[in-house]
């Protein structure tokens, strides 16, 4: 029994709770202060450290990030992002913020098709971030910055090529329009490749992948004041299915069970509107976005004797976003609200039954949804050294489900509403030192289980988090940040299968998580080297009140270590080497931990070419040893579902800019 585009099949079985989409926008950070003097663990990840680690895809970079474990049903249509022990492993609300140029990005589809050429830099903030942030953020947030629309005339552009048929080409322009005022940018960019797996039953590749992107940006910025800026982006991806293993970790690229060629198509349009008004003592934002997503899905099971399924989401949401930062002599005070409006979300599946091919059912589902917050922040500086920051966050979460499922109609609708406080404790030593104590509290709305006979629902995940950390930049050339954590989360949610790959979501009454985090940063003439280490233990401290059964297991797809060493070695003034390992600890795929994955290394290595006229070459090899790792796994009463890291990939890259 199986199905080896799961992650299709997965979308029709996993419990659809608020499927959201991307959006995007300008470019200054949203964090109001460096990452050196905000009081919680801040990573930063620009163009020189995606290069080191050989960065192609959001998930790549797990690892990087700290006791974070980015991975998924194997395709761009479900991400699961795990950090420090919270997770949404196969669930479509992930715990994390995602935001692209400040703006929201609702669903983590938006990261499955990120262009990472067009990226400049991102900021990955741990911890719940509701005083900050406008989207709800449990357990923290990513925030990718494209590259900018500029007032000098800028290109670039560049060619992939790379086994299994890889090709990446990128090409983007940026400059004036008539005026200083006025600047754009264009980018587009097509990559596509072979899949890994073979289908032996059809004889053709199963996972390969096709994605065409396209961004346009417009800035006005008359004055010193105004920032104003309207983004649009178009991302098209045609995909196969999702290559998994039934039962064995033999011969993991070649899938005996799925006598179809499964597909996956996505279509995303983003735009955002965001204003910017800067005087010496205050800020105001203005952002305004509106997404557009459309998913079809085609997969194949082997379960009862096979199933096919036809699966159709549409899905349009604006939101609203406004901030004002105003700084006072001693203290800066930030108050925001924020709105979302999911305004259409339908769901529609065919279901038939293999081999007689016999409709077993259509499937309807609207799911609408809205969201209000307001949140506000305060620091206040007792002196030089000392500070502390204190803010709160009301959040109200509106839910709607109407389903035909069967021919047996169901409704429903609840409002969940959370306050949620931060407080935080700075000391700083001097300009280059700052060691504090943090604690907040996150939130995650509930939703409903789509199949459930009665619409109960699951109840809202809260996490409070305490974490004492220290930032120190000992010179220009050796940075290190430390941080210890401990998160208590109440109605933890987690994920079961049944042997049908039917999905429910359950509430653990009570789950821990605590852990210590590294982030080494060293810079020389000649070398640029960066190094993380995370260590986790995140456990079930009560399931339910029947029964205490899984108390003391292991939480679900939570690596216990993740570490990375990459390196950027310059051999003379053109050539140049590049290594990096990364490692992703041992990780548990069900309740009862019965499903164990062993951690794994993989090795990059790359040898290049640069000049100082923009001319850049370089040959690469990933996964050096070709090891076949499990990176995602799904556990059922009585069969086991592994997917398994991409193999070694040798290619060359070559770019110019203008």
């Amino acid at each position: 029994m199986h199905k080896t585009a799961l992650l299709q099949f997965a979308l029709l079985s996993t419990p659809l709770l608020a499927v959201e989409l991307p959006t995007v926008m300008i470019e200054s950070s949203k964090l109001d202060e460096g990452a050196l003097d905000t009081a919680q663990t801040v990573e930063i990840i620009d163009q020189k450290k995606m290069d080191s680690y050989h960065i192609k895809d959001v998930k790549e970079l797990s690892s990087t990030i700290a006791n974070a474990n980015i991975s998924g049903l194997g395709g761009r249509t479900n991400r699961t992002f795990t950090f420090r022990g919270v997770s949404n492993y196969v669930t479509y609300e992930s715990s994390v913020a995602m935001y692209i140029d400040d703006a929201p990005v609702p669903f983590s589809f938006g990261y499955g098709v990120l262009d990472i050429n067009n990226i400049s830099k991102i900021e990955v903030l741990k911890g719940p971030q509701g005083t900050q942030f406008g989207k709800s953020a449990e357990s923290g947030v990513i925030n990718v910055y494209t590259k900018p629309a500029t007032k000098r005339f800028q290109s670039e552009a560049s060619v992939d090529l790379g086994s299994y048929d890889s090709r990446d080409f990128y090409g983007r322009i940026s400059g004036p329009m008539g005026s200083d005022d006025f600047s754009y940018a264009l980018s587009v960019s097509n990559s596509s490749r072979d899949g890994f797996s073979k289908n032996l039953l059809t004889g053709n590749r199963i996972d390969e992948r096709e994605l065409t992107s396209f961004s346009a940006k417009l800035r006005f910025n008359p004055s010193t004041s105004w920032d104003i800026g309207l983004n649009y982006t178009k991302n098209k991806t045609d995909d196969g299915g999702s290559a998994f293993k039934t039962g064995t970790r033999e011969n993991p690229y070649e899938i005996d069970d799925n006598p179809y060629d499964d597909r996956s198509e996505m279509n995303n349009d983003l735009l955002s509107f965001v204003i910017k008004y800067k005087e010496d003592d205050y800020t105001f934002t203005s952002t305004s976005t509106y997404a557009k997503q459309d998913v079809e899905n085609k997969s194949y099971a082997s379960s009862f004797g096979g199933l096919l399924a036809d699966l159709d989401v549409e899905i349009e949401e604006f939101t609203q976003e406004l901030r004002l930062k105003y700084s006072f002599e001693d203290a800066d005070l930030l108050v925001g609200a924020f709105y979302s409006d999911k305004v259409k979300f339908d769901y529609r599946e065919n279901i038939y039954f293999y081999p007689a091919l016999n409709s077993l059912s259509l499937n309807t589902l609207h799911s609408p949804d809205k969201n209000i917050a307001l949140f506000t922040e305060l620091k206040y500086w007792f002196d030089e050294h000392y500070a502390v920051t204190a803010g709160v966050r009301y959040q109200e979460t509106r839910r709607s489900f109407d389903r035909i499922f069967n021919t047996f109609p169901a409704e429903a609708s609840t409002t969940w509403s959370h306050v949620l406080p931060t407080l935080s404790l700075s000391y700083y030593a001097d300009d280059a030192s700052h060691t504090y104590l943090r604690y907040a509290k996150g939130y995650r709305p509930g939703g409903y289980n789509y199949r459930a006979v009665n619409l109960v629902p699951f109840e809202p995940e809260i996490t409070e988090s305490f974490e004492l950390g220290h930032k120190r930049n000992f010179s220009d050339k050796l940075s290190l940040n430390t941080a210890l954590f401990y998160n208590n989360i109440t109605d933890h949610r987690t994920v079961v299968f049944a042997d049908n790959l039917v999905t429910s979501v359950l509430n653990a009454k009570k789950a821990y998580s605590y852990g210590a985090e590294l982030d080494l940063a060293y810079k020389t003439e000649t070398l640029l080297l960066y190094a993380t280490l995370g260590v986790i233990q995140a456990k079930f401290k009560e399931f339910d009140k029947d029964s205490n059964a899984y108390e003391g297991n292991h939480l679900v797809d939570v690596p216990d270590m993740t570490a990375t060493f990459g390196a950027t070695y310059n051999l003379n003034a053109n050539w140049f080497i590049q290594p990096s390992v990364r490692y992703m600890g041992q990780r548990y795929y069900d309740i009862e931990n019965t499903q164990k994955e062993s951690g794994y290394a993989t090795v990059d290595l790359s040898l290049g070419y640069a000049d100082l006229n923009g001319f850049k070459a370089m040959m690469y090899a990933t996964n050096l040893f070709d090891k076949a790792n499990v990176d995602f796994a799904i556990h059922t009463p009585s069969q086991e579902y592994y997917h398994f890291a991409d193999p070694r990939v040798v290619g060359v890259k070559v770019s110019k800019s203008f």
